[in-house]
């Protein structure tokens, strides 16, 4: 038995039931306090729901399903204890709207990507990580004074120091960012740079580019969608 799920996770929750999702569909979604009408917290497939019964985390009762104490028990642990052994804190530089360097505490075995990842599919993350590889390759992150707006010298190739020392491969990982950013425009390469490098919050991503904190998720969506096609 691995990790347990997120859907597991969520359904460890006081209140969570395990449903199938409205409207005829063959998946399953956790809900909060069993309420169909709201948005599910999680969603898996009746296959997987299948797997949980064959290994005792999870009994099905006249269609509805129920996590059992082994369930419960596995979701127990992992809070107590797996997030403390496989976390490695230490001081990250990030870098914020205007090219200053800011230190915060992250985990060092989580990319950026990965506290989004509930809600992103396999060709998102995918792209989001070749971008973040691209671009800390890159010249953009030399000088820490460097003009990190979109439209900084690094797109049209007269850059400075950073561009004239540069390895070819530095300068290609450049190319390839710039492009990205050619492709996506200038809105959702900004959503890029607040949300992979400067990891800001879904909310300061929603009031920055939409008024409203709510939005955060569908517009990190949207532009890692448009990554996923530039």
């Amino acid at each position: 038995m691995g990790r347990p799920a997120r859907w597991e996770r969520c359904l460890a929750r006081a209140g969570a039931r395990l449903l199938p999702l409205p409207g005829g569909s063959d998946r399953l979604g956790v809900f909060p306090d069993g309420d169909r009408r709201r948005r599910a917290l999680a969603r898996l497939d009746r296959a997987e729901a299948r797997e949980a019964i064959s290994e005792g985390r999870l009994e099905c009762c006249d269609d509805e399903y129920r996590q059992t104490e082994a369930g419960r028990l596995a979701v127990k642990r992992e809070r107590g204890g797996f997030h403390s052994q496989h976390r490695v804190l230490a001081l990250r530089e990030i870098f914020d709207r205007k090219g200053r360097v800011t230190r915060v505490l992250a985990n060092c075995n989580e990319s950026p990507v990965a506290r989004w990842a509930h809600f992103l599919t396999a060709a998102q993350i995918n792209a989001a990580e070749n971008f973040l590889r691209d671009y800390h390759s890159s010249t953009l992150t030399q000088p820490v004074t460097r003009n990190w707006n979109l439209d900084a010298q690094a797109r049209s190739g007269r850059g400075g120091n950073g561009q004239e020392t540069a390895t070819l491969s530095r300068l290609a990982a450049t190319k390839r960012v710039m492009s990205v950013f050619d492709r996506l425009g200038r809105r959702d390469g900004e959503v890029l740079l607040g949300a992979l490098v400067r990891e800001e919050s879904l909310a300061a991503l929603g009031r920055r580019f939409a008024g409203n904190p709510r939005q955060g998720r569908s517009i990190v969506t949207e532009a890692l969608e448009g990554l996923v096609n530039a």
